[in-house]
């Protein structure tokens, strides 16, 4: 069996002396509970996610064999059958490569709606360090010349505080050793929600919605595209586009989940 590289989360950090008492502490006036099942948690180093749930959410990695363009599984048990998609044939992504970790279902697309919506930033802890274990299955980071996340609208990030995809990108890129910018892409139109869109929708929608400033920061280079989740790919295809218009030489996209159709 192939051995997969390991990146340690704040769960695999042994708490301190002080932390246990603080926490200990701390518990008794406000539990911490699992965001995902309301169990009773460590409160820092598990980052509100109970050791069951963690487990399952592991269990959701994407495994061989998959699409080596637009990286989407494929529901068959030979790793040796891969090859490339369906949709990507009848229209290559403009990146050269996408990857996810697993699934956007159950606990992790609980996690991922909590890291988005709840703004529990401290998840970054435990799904950064999985993303950082999908790029050195595919990618070499000599690959790769910038990290840089799909960018939120300034109102959206206003609104939301924060863009969860450039919480991921930074704690990847300190894993990785790998410099992060989020100044190589801006979202430039306020679009709707991608939920409850058609693909063509999700296409319309997105359609010139980012730039890229076209500078020395991309020019020739060789870029990493992170964002917490890909359904469609329709975000990623407009982000890519406007860093290759800019003068990036290649995008390569990584995202922590990935909707697959069937599988719920």
């Amino acid at each position: 069996m192939e051995s997969k590289p390991h990146f340690p989360t704040t769960r695999d950090i042994p708490p301190t002396a002080f932390r246990r008492v603080a926490d200990g502490i701390l518990n008794l006036v406000y539990p911490e509970r699992c965001l995902i099942c309301s169990a009773p948690t460590a409160r820092q180093q598990d980052c509100g996610v109970c050791d069951a749930c963690w487990a399952r959410t592991l269990e959701l990695e994407i495994s061989r064999p998959w699409c080596p363009s637009c990286g989407i599984p494929f529901q068959v048990f030979n790793p040796e059958a891969e090859h490339v998609c369906g949709d990507c044939i009848l229209e290559m992504p403009p990146y050269s490569g996408a990857r996810s970790f697993g699934y956007y279902r159950g606990e992790l697309s609980r996690l991922a709606q909590g890291l988005k919506f709840d703004g529990r930033r401290n998840l970054s802890g435990l799904l950064a360090p999985l993303l950082a274990r999908t790029f050195v299955q595919s990618w070499d980071r000599r690959e790769i010349d910038l990290i840089t996340p799909v960018p939120l609208h300034a109102k959206r990030r206003r609104e939301r505080g924060f863009n969860q995809a450039a919480v991921l990108a930074r704690s990847l890129a300190r894993l990785l050793a790998i410099p992060v910018s989020e100044a190589a892409l801006t979202r430039v139109r306020l679009t709707l929600p991608q939920v409850g869109l058609t693909d063509a929708e999700r296409m319309k929608n997105v359609h010139g919605a980012f730039r890229s400033p076209g500078t020395d920061l991309i020019a020739r280079r060789r870029i990493l595209l992170v964002d917490d989740v890909m359904t469609t790919g329709a975000t990623v295809r407009s982000a890519s586009r406007a860093l290759l218009e800019g003068g990036a030489l290649r995008v390569s996209v990584l995202t922590l989940a990935r909707a697959v159709p069937g599988i719920e």
